[in-house]
């Protein structure tokens, strides 16, 4: 089990690498918290991303899998999230983030990172986040639904 724990993300420097989908979303959630966002990547393949507002975006950049550039490239950053479509190079970058007391959120594994994103739910008094630490995310779905209609009742 992973700990739950709630982080001001408030003028925080966050790096995303890769500009796919997933990057997208995961952006989309920590832009509401107030992070300073960097998103570096090869390729926006999310054009979603170029019409987002507060984030800086370095296009066409290759990220090499060597530890000495990669230490360079996210040194300085509060959290990394690494969703590249390369399962070795994340996990090299999340290892080279953890060794270095750096939150890090890997994409492509359930457990090779120190950071997980939990599922949302909240109103204007609560904010819940539910997990099932990365074992079954349907049923995790499913228990945010339930909660959020609780909270609708509660707001009544």
């Amino acid at each position: 089990m992973w700990f739950p724990l709630f982080i001001n993300f408030e003028n925080k420097k966050v790096l995303v690498i890769g500009g796919g989908k997933i990057a997208a979303k995961k952006i989309g959630k920590i832009l509401e918290y107030g992070a300073n966002v960097t998103v570096v990547t090869e390729n926006v393949v999310e054009e979603g991303l170029l019409q987002l507002e507060n984030v800086k975006i370095e296009n066409n950049r290759k990220i090499e899998n060597d530890k000495s550039e990669i230490e360079k490239l996210v040194k300085g950053y509060f959290f990394v999230i690494v969703a590249t479509d390369n399962e070795e190079l994340n996990q090299n970058i999340a290892e080279i983030c953890d060794s270095n007391g750096i939150l890090v959120n890997n994409v492509s594994s359930k457990f090779k990172m120190n950071a997980m994103f939990g599922g949302i739910v909240k109103n204007d008094e609560f904010q819940i986040a539910v997990s099932t630490g990365g074992k079954n995310c349907r049923r995790s779905r499913a228990m945010k639904s339930e909660i959020q209609k609780i909270l609708d009742k509660i707001e009544k």
